[in-house]
């Protein structure tokens, strides 16, 4: 072989392994498509940091008058509501004229929003469809409305709409009742770049909302998009999601990627007590059941000193209540995330005060696959537990019944699947811990005796039955 075709050899072998090095770096966008195949990843260019807008009056046009309308639970589920957009126009006297479903629109009440000028980065012109797009800073509007005074167990019919101008389509939503009977769907880490990636997520979102019909609430766990800066990364969450949580409202969960970006889009609290709109966490009761939200989106090494306190004072009010904890980092998993520093932390502090105060569940996102735990005990160490299989509505449900903390994971309901080994640590007391082929839902109901998570997976386009347990509540 000559000199000069043997330079050409070595140039095409070195050409192929960088191929199959990058193709092994890139492990997490392998199974984007729900029907096992590849999703490609679109041109990437590099970051670019926030340039001036060079005509706001376009990106006004493409974002529309209402960006995301979202309706989030406000102080107390039965009686007051929230709802948030944003627009990328100069700011406008905004409102929601809402009724009740029953009484009709004659009798619609008029509640004026609040406005707030706020920095919305958004791809430059021509670059929507890339990966890492230039952003560019535009000047946009935040609306918030706070409904008071609903009435608990009511459906309620609301358009958000400006002074003069224009106005939504109809949306609805539902009070919490008095009953201890509801329930709810829970999704996580729906993350992604382009609308490809989101796609995976509508097809999910979309045989959801088929299959699982009329429930209540939708709780999601956190990582929405994968740069929580990316206006139009919101978007396309939003339009995906649209089929699933229309009519319903919405529990948010501060996650790593969306972080404090996640409370431009949803309002939590009331107008009178910004706490939970300004830090992230919150609480609130459905049924028999608090619900306590964390923000582990802070970019804080653990629970900050001040958040902790107030989980211990939010817990210790709740009694007589089954409590649950919500937060986006999982303190108690072997995925690949459980030895970092920051999870570690979390671990000795979660732990202790999930048995203090006896907290039934800790449900989480973060790792990409499912987890859930063996009831524990503040020192992580496996508690008496009996179980029994029971068919409810025709399905086999491992039913539960201890005094201990289960965690549970959810996986990912985005296109971002974890390829690498899940780590079976000694120390870790796991019931089921499993890579999925495909992005995750759950669905849960909840009674006065009961709650039941039944899990799937889609596969080929349609759901498939994972995993259901079932805890027996104190």
């Amino acid at each position: 072989m000559s000199r000069k075709n043997l330079i050409i050899v070595l140039v095409v072998l070195i050409a192929v392994a960088a191929i199959v090095a990058l193709a092994v770096a890139l492990p997490q966008f392998a199974k984007c498509s729900p029907s096992g195949g590849t999703t490609p990843s679109p041109t990437e260019t590099e970051p670019g940091s926030p340039t001036p807008d060079p005509n706001p009056e376009e990106y006004a046009k493409r974002f529309g008058d209402f960006s995301a309308i979202t309706c989030t639970i406000g102080d107390d589920p039965k009686t007051t509501a929230n709802i948030t957009w944003q627009s990328l126009a100069a700011a406008q006297t905004g409102y929601v004229r809402i009724y009740e479903k029953s009484a009709g629109s004659a009798s619609a009440a008029v509640v004026t929003a609040n406005v707030f000028s706020e920095t919305l980065s958004v791809p430059v012109l021509g670059q929507y469809d890339l990966k890492n797009p230039e952003l560019s800073d535009v000047k946009g509007q935040i609306y918030r409305c706070y409904l008071t005074g609903l009435k608990p167990g009511t459906e309620y019919v609301y358009v958000a709409g400006y002074e003069g101008g224009a106005e939504s389509g109809e949306m609805s939503f539902k009070t919490a009742g008095e009953s201890d009977s509801f329930s709810f769907v829970l999704v996580a880490d729906t993350q992604g770049f382009t609308k490809r990636n989101f796609d995976v997520w509508e097809t999910l979102a979309t045989l959801s909302a088929e299959k699982f019909g009329d429930f209540d609430f939708l709780i999601h766990l956190g990582d929405t998009v994968e740069e929580g800066k990316n206006h139009y990364q919101w978007q396309l969450y939003f339009n995906a999601a649209e089929k699933l949580t229309f009519g319903k409202q919405v529990v948010d969960v501060a996650g790593n990627r969306d972080k404090k970006h996640t409370l431009l889009r949803y309002t939590n609290g009331a107008a009178e007590n910004r706490t939970a709109l300004v830090s992230g966490y919150y609480s609130f009761d459905w049924g028999n059941i608090h619900f306590t939200v964390l923000n582990t989106g802070d970019g804080e090494k653990g629970l900050a000193k001040s958040q902790l306190k107030w989980l211990e004072s939010d817990l210790a009010a709740a009694e007589g209540k089954t409590k649950i904890i919500l937060m986006h980092k999982a303190p108690y998993t072997n995925a690949n995330h459980y030895k970092d520093s920051e999870i570690v932390a979390m671990r000795g502090q979660i732990l202790p005060v999930a048995e203090t105060y006896g907290v039934t569940l800790v449900i989480s996102g973060h790792d990409h696959y499912y987890f859930r735990s063996k009831p524990i005990d503040g020192n992580a160490n496996a508690v008496p537990c009996t179980t029994e299989t029971v068919n409810i509505s025709g399905v086999d449900v491992e039913m539960l019944r201890s005094n201990g903390t289960v965690y549970f994971v959810n996986g990912s309901a985005g296109c971002k699947q974890h390829d690498n080994n899940v780590d079976v640590a000694a120390e870790i007391n796991y019931e089921r811990a499993s890579l999925l082929k495909g992005p995750s839902i759950s669905y849960v109901t909840a009674d006065s005796d009961k709650i039941v998570f039944y899990t799937y997976v889609c596969e080929d386009n349609k759901l498939t039955r994972f995993d259901a347990f079932g805890i027996y509540l104190k």
